[in-house]
């Protein structure tokens, strides 16, 4: 013989059920939504494996930024090429080089000169792979300057 159940204890096992399924699923969708939990610390600021630029070389690449923006905006974009070229004569820090050589690669394809974009980005490379045949293994090749460095390219 079945046993009946009753329809008020029938309707309060569904509805618990069904609230069951709903904060599960409101749950899971707030999950989904919410940041990702913070690095352990509680509170304290990140740590970044790396030091944020600062010194000489992150001074000068500001300073060819602002330049760069300067001349844009005064209608003399072709006139940063000349600062750019000076800045290569006059240091020999790899990182400011590398910014530098590729700025103005970057510059040289604007009147459509990818032969020349490529010559100077084939000289940076020539200049990134020297140094880093010269750092010991596990040290950065910025930490050592790059006193072979061939000339860098002139305007054509």
């Amino acid at each position: 013989m079945k046993k009946a159940i009753p329809t008020a204890a029938l309707r309060t096992t569904l509805t618990a059920a069904l609230t069951v399924l709903l904060s599960a699923a409101a749950s899971s969708a707030i999950a989904q939504d919410a940041p990702p939990p913070g690095p352990p610390g509680h509170g304290q600021p990140p740590r970044f494996d790396a030091m944020p630029p600062r010194g000489a070389g992150f001074a000068a690449v500001n300073d060819l930024e602002q330049l760069r923006r300067l001349y844009a905006m005064t209608g003399r974009e072709s006139e940063i090429i000349a600062v750019y070229h000076d800045v290569l004569n006059k240091t020999q820090d790899p990182m400011l080089r590398h910014y530098v050589y590729d700025s103005l690669a970057r510059e040289q394809l604007k009147p459509a000169n990818p032969d020349q974009a490529i010559a100077t980005l084939r000289t940076s490379l020539a200049e990134d792979i020297a140094a880093a045949n010269r750092a010991p293994h596990g040290d950065h090749p910025d930490d050592h300057p790059a006193a072979d460095a061939p000339p860098p390219p002139q305007p054509q």
